[in-house]
């Protein structure tokens, strides 16, 4: 392998991604200005058991965060692990539907390179979303962190992003053998909000859903940020979670590199990557 010929190739999927991003401002921003209702419907709708305020306190009685932090930490690591699925997730897709997939597997780029290019790019538009949406919730809902350790805001931060990261990687292959990426995409996207406790804390959840919550990476990037942004946790609180993402970041890159082989494979044998 070529580091140099692997970084060229990097820089070069990166680049062009950041361009169709970029190409037009409407973009940019209406993919901030179109979270914004889920979020205040997310808030709001807990309105209809009594008074925000009244509600939030009982919670936190229980021993939950605040209930706006709760439901805007949780939409932001939705909406990171969504960009990352639509964007790495269907990068290779998206080489079929423009109709350069043949050209892309023909190069002796590895293929990996080509996915976490994809996911690089799809982090920087999402940080864009993170730094916006909370600064935006901040100021409607008044949300007041309760931060104990800056580094370990940044550790969960980083650990969420490099496991959502490898989702998508790993996404990428799968939705080319499985020919449905955007009934795939679309299809898990009300199960993740679900099961991940996006509005409300996961330990609500009866336990056998639980068991399902606790196998998504989603769910431990919400705990871990929720934990330490809301309740001054540190890492002795929140290693745990941290191992569990690092855990589900290797399954599921050990997972895509299986299913980019198998995308070779099949293409070997049918001699069509557009068709199969």
């Amino acid at each position: 392998m070529s580091i140099i010929r692997e970084w060229r190739t990097f820089k070069a999927i990166f680049m062009r991604n950041m361009k169709l991003f970029t190409a037009y401002k409407a973009w940019v921003i209406s993919t901030v200005i179109w979270p914004i209702p889920l979020l205040a419907l997310n808030i709001l709708q807990w309105g209809l058991f009594g008074p925000l305020g009244e509600i939030s306190e009982t919670l936190e009685q229980s021993g939950f965060p605040p209930l706006a932090g709760t439901i805007i930490v949780g939409t932001i690591v939705y909406l990171l692990y969504n960009r990352l699925l639509w964007g790495t997730g269907v990068s290779i897709q998206s080489e079929r539907w423009m109709g350069t997939i043949e050209v892309l597997f023909l190069t002796p780029t590895n293929k990996m390179t080509v996915l976490l290019a994809s996911g690089m790019s799809s982090l920087v538009e999402a940080s864009w979303w993170i730094v916006c949406i909370f600064g935006i919730s901040w100021t409607m809902f008044g949300v007041q962190p309760s931060i104990a350790s800056w580094p370990t805001v940044v550790l969960c931060l980083v650990s969420t992003m490099v496991a959502l990261l490898a989702v998508g990687v790993f996404f990428g292959g799968f939705f080319v053998l499985t020919r449905a990426a955007d009934q795939l995409a679309s299809g898990l996207q009300a199960p993740i909000r679900f099961f991940s406790g996006v509005a409300f804390p996961v330990s609500v959840l009866p336990q056998t859903l639980q068991f399902v919550s606790f196998v998504i990476p989603v769910t431990y990037g919400i705990l871990t940020l929720r934990d330490s942004i809301l309740s001054g946790g540190d890492i002795n609180t929140i290693w745990l979670n941290i191992v569990a993402l690092y855990a589900m970041t290797g399954t599921f890159l050990v997972l895509a590199h299986f299913t980019i082989k198998a995308v070779e494979r099949r293409a070997k044998k049918n001699g069509t990557l557009y068709m199969f």
